[in-house]
């Protein structure tokens, strides 16, 4: 799928074509270079979000927990 020039892809799990364009209209507002691919891997915890820059050859990884997960941390019980 294409949103605003930016080929979309999602590897794993399930997300509207809605939820993918908040989540490419919210890194365009943060990027300083023109995103080229988004890539989502979905899954009931998380979603990591793969994203490929034109004019620079680097990637950049970011996992998003879902709401509503208690997380459990080991340090300062």
């Amino acid at each position: 799928m294409m949103i605003d020039d930016v080929r979309i892809v999602i590897e794993k799990g399930s997300m509207s074509a809605n939820e993918a364009a908040s989540y490419v209209e919210k890194l365009k507002r943060t990027s300083k270079f023109p995103l080229k691919r988004v890539t989502f891997l979905c899954s009931e915890d998380y979603v990591d979000v793969r994203c490929a820059f034109k004019e620079i050859p680097f990637e950049r990884l970011w996992r998003i927990p879902l709401n509503g997960r208690d997380e459990q941390r080991a340090v300062n019980h």
